[in-house]
């Protein structure tokens, strides 16, 4: 079921990166991007609801102030698409370099913005825009950013190379969440007046540093053959759709466990902790380090046992995790005691982490090289979206019956599906090496 392993660099493509150098444009590209997307999910949870949303009574400000974090979300399957075009036809390195470019510009414009008091209703409508936009590029962007690090990888290391891109992830969160609370150290009104923007205009300085980084990388080995072969397809998203859509339904319900907790238990828990359960800013939002903190020591841990049991069984443990603990999480969060309420986050983010670390080269080589930036990004993109709705739908079934039962059980559906997924991911070799032959229905495997 998979296809294709990565072939030597192509002749006049240059010698081949550095491992470190490979890892640091991984981790710090994607790190900067995810730092523009968390800071906004953070305002949305704590602040946005006052700034553009003041005349609305609190919750349905809340709720509003979610629904465009949740729009950026929605808008990753369209970035996918687009950005996973040209991904497959112009090259990984340079839709990269796009995605960071059109990240940091919608963040700084968001640090811009005039609030609801200054211009009206124009002003959550621009908020909205702004992220679509941001939820555009981080569609596009994370299928490059694990492509570029899986096919320079030797087999024994896509998993590990594929790891590298996710720890973008908890690293933008904690960035993301130091930032907010040295802000949210002042006062109240200081807050809603100017000092949300600081973590938003502060984007403008860490964008030279990702172009740096990623201009000095190599396209990638598969890619350069594709070109060489005349591979690369007119509309890669068709072909996606015609010839691989069950890699589609594999990849998108893989990641859909590990979305729908995570942004459950950094989003929903900081507007329940903070709104339902009246704990304060500076107890609840140090969870979000702890959450960061574990993802990132356990995307690494799951990356490292793969090689051993098999990234496939790593994910379905992950995914079963994830179903045994949905109910105790949030029964420890509802206590209001902030150690049951870090130690539910840890746990949770420890299988959050498992299951990301190893599925990002488990899904991107369900693919052909030569549509694999669309069909991976795809995956993500879409998953994504079900993660970003659940904040809202989480709120809003919190309004209705007053508990987090459902929201546990919400999650607890979900991780059935990521178990059946990954459960059908290929099984392969404990050094990455394919076992799965491609099935019937698809085209011969490159390389």
């Amino acid at each position: 079921m998979r296809h294709g392993t990565s072939p030597a660099p192509a002749t006049g493509s240059g010698p081949a990166p550095s491992a470190s150098r490979l890892a640091a444009a991984q981790i710090i590209g994607t790190t900067i991007e995810w730092y523009d997307f968390f800071i906004y999910g953070t305002a949305s949870a704590l602040v946005f609801h006052h700034v553009f949303f003041p005349d609305l009574p609190p919750l349905v400000g809340t709720l509003l102030a979610l629904a465009t974090f949740g729009a950026g979300f929605l808008a990753r399957p369209l970035g996918a698409v687009v950005f996973g075009h040209f991904g497959d036809r112009v090259g990984r390195k340079r839709t990269l370099v796009a995605t960071l470019l059109l990240m940091g510009g919608a963040t700084v414009a968001v640090g811009l913005l005039p609030s609801y008091a200054t211009i009206g209703a124009a002003a959550p409508l621009l908020l909205l825009l702004l992220r679509i936009v941001q939820g555009m590029a981080v569609g596009g962007e994370w299928g490059g950013a694990a492509l570029i690090g899986i096919e320079h990888a030797e087999p024994r290391r896509k998993t590990l190379f594929g790891a590298f891109a996710q720890l973008g992830s908890p690293l933008g969160l904690i960035l993301a969440t130091v930032v907010f609370l040295g802000i949210t150290a002042g006062s109240e009104t200081w807050v809603q007046g100017w000092g949300w923007r600081i973590p938003f205009l502060a984007s403008v300085l860490l964008i030279p540093i990702g172009l740096v980084i990623r201009t000095k990388i190599h396209e990638s080995p598969d890619f350069r053959a594709g070109e060489r072969d005349g591979a690369p397809r007119r509309l890669p998203v068709a072909e996606v759709l015609r010839a691989d859509w069950r890699r589609v339904l594999i990849g998108v319900g893989a990641f859909a466990g590990v979305f729908v907790t995570y942004y459950l238990l950094t989003t929903f828990t900081l507007v329940y902790a903070t709104g339902t359960l009246g704990m304060s800013t500076s107890l609840s939002l140090p969870a979000n380090l702890v959450a960061a903190v574990s993802e990132g020591l356990f995307v690494l841990v799951g990356a490292f046992l793969a090689p051993r049991f098999t990234a496939r069984r790593v994910a379905i443990v992950s995914a079963v995790g994830l179903l045994l603990w949905a109910w105790p999480a949030f029964a420890l969060v509802g206590t209001a005691d902030p150690g049951l309420l870090y130690l539910a986050v840890a746990v949770s983010m420890a299988f959050v982490g498992a299951g990301y670390g190893v599925l990002a080269a488990e899904v991107a080589l369900l693919f052909r090289p030569e549509v694999r930036y669309t069909g991976a990004s795809l995956c993500y993109g879409v998953a994504g979206s079900l993660g970003g709705i659940a904040p809202s739908l989480s709120t809003y079934l919190l309004d209705r019956f007053g508990t987090t039962t459902p929201v546990a059980v919400l999650t607890g559906a979900v991780a059935v599906l990521m178990t059946a997924a990954c459960v059908a991911l290929p099984r392969s070799a404990a050094d990455g090496t394919p076992r799965a032959a491609a099935p019937a229905d698809a085209p011969a495997a490159a390389g």
